[in-house]
């Protein structure tokens, strides 16, 4: 089972695909965690959930950028290629690594696999809210 099917499945949360067609409105970091926030306006009222991110990642934009999720300040400046991007796709890999494709071409890969320091998943999905 991967992450994704994981926080579907532990939490009630969303599918990782419901993210394709939806837009980056946010970046951050909160406690000790980097995450996206993702806003989908199909929907009435425009919903947002966020990804959290507790492991290792890499963004591949303009530059290549990777870190671990305590990489607060390498994260915070390569995610600014993701902010107000489309998300043309979204997958979870067998290895339950997330895959997020931008319509500029930026990639976040998150890897499934824990850190030694990730404390529960190596990444989550909060659920939909009213945006």
């Amino acid at each position: 089972m991967s992450a994704g099917e994981l926080a579907e499945d532990k939490n009630g949360f969303m599918d990782v695909g419901r993210f394709a067609g939806s837009f980056v409105v946010e970046i951050g970091y909160r406690q000790a965690w980097p995450f996206l926030g993702i806003c989908d306006n199909r929907p009435t009222p425009a919903q947002e959930a966020r990804l959290y991110i507790d492991t290792a990642w890499r963004i591949e934009a303009t530059s290549f950028v990777e870190g671990h999720a305590d990489d607060d300040m390498a994260w915070l400046a390569a995610a600014l290629d993701l902010i107000e991007g489309t998300i043309n796709a979204a997958r979870v890999d067998d290895d339950g690594s997330l895959l997020l494709t931008t319509g500029s071409g930026a990639v976040l890969a998150v890897s499934g696999e824990p850190d030694p320091t990730t404390i529960g998943e190596a990444w989550w999905l909060t659920g939909w809210r009213p945006a």
